[in-house]
């Protein structure tokens, strides 16, 4: 069986892993393996379509019939916030928690994060889970590229979840902060009784963030509603991680601006958060743990 070099390792020795064929990447023309060749750029199917590899180590599968805009996802502004804020251990405690929920696994058993963002939280899993095989996509290529430049070892990259370059039930367990899913295509990459988790905005999260900016709170309906309404999906568990935090300085405007609420504040409540201190805030994390029902054809 032939090899299949991971085309995102990027760990600091610069090692880098084999895995099986039928693990690495379909291509998103034509669904055959993508292997690489030109010692590794390059990543290429046997239909010619092929897919340079960027310097920092990821690859763009993001077809331009997949995009709904030139940049898509969020914007770069909200990403470095997001990074700058999560960086600072804020939502440490989330990482915590996605990481009690992955289960023993057989080693090198892959896990899918389905909008992983700058790699945050795959890099808390890599630091904690030697033994998994991590695979890291996100719609954003700022995002990526960030994610890369973490320098752990994930296979990253530029890809859509809602038509993943990922071959059928290569993926033992996924997982998705905060980012919307197809339930058709992590049922078709997961594995049959795969372990997905989702990670959503529970009742109070950043309660002391909106009361500067709603008169009402505005409840958030999370992540959740596409496996919720799945027939392929069976919820079996679901814990809440509540906590308040003290977030301070310059870490308030990235909070804001790592968030939605960003384009719901006016001007001048923009203006006011950003001359607060400190601000303490309540963060509720919703964990929903959902299996794989499906029979594969």
């Amino acid at each position: 069986m032939s090899t299949f070099t991971y085309p995102a390792f990027v760990d600091k020795n610069g090692a880098k892993t084999p895995v099986t064929s039928g693990n690495g990447y379909k291509c998103p023309n034509c669904g055959t393996e993508l292997s690489p060749i030109n010692a590794g750029k390059t990543y290429s199917c046997a239909n010619n379509h092929s897919f340079d590899q960027a310097k920092e180590g990821y690859l763009n599968l993001l077809l331009a019939q997949h995009k709904r805009s030139r940049n898509p996802g969020d914007s770069d502004e909200m990403i470095r916030s997001r990074q700058r804020f999560l960086n600072a251990g804020y939502y440490h405690s989330l990482v915590s928690a996605i990481i009690e929920q992955i289960p023993e696994m057989a080693a090198d058993s892959r896990l899918l994060d389905i909008g992983c963002g700058e790699g945050y939280y795959l890099q808390g899993i890599n630091e904690a889970r030697k033994d998994l095989q991590l695979v890291g996509i996100d719609i954003s290529k700022t995002a990526v590229r960030m994610a890369a430049k973490r320098q752990f070892q994930a296979q990253l990259a530029v890809d859509s979840g809602f038509n993943l370059a990922l071959f059928d039930n290569s993926i033992d367990c996924a997982i998705s902060v905060f980012s919307p899913i197809s339930a058709t295509e992590a049922t078709r990459v997961l594995k049959p009784e795969g372990l997905m988790i989702m990670v959503g905005p529970g009742a109070q999260h950043l309660s002391g963030l909106t009361a500067h900016i709603y008169d009402k709170p505005v409840p958030h309906g999370g992540n959740f509603k596409a496996l919720d309404e799945s027939t392929e999906f069976s919820l079996i568990g679901q814990t809440d991680i509540q906590e308040s935090i003290n977030v301070q300085g310059s870490a308030i405007a990235d909070l804001l601006g790592m968030t939605p609420y960003y384009w719901h504040a006016t001007p001048q409540q923009q203006e006011s958060l950003g001359k607060l201190e400190n601000l303490e805030t309540e963060i509720h994390f919703n964990i929903r743990l959902y299996q794989n029902c499906s029979v594969p054809a």
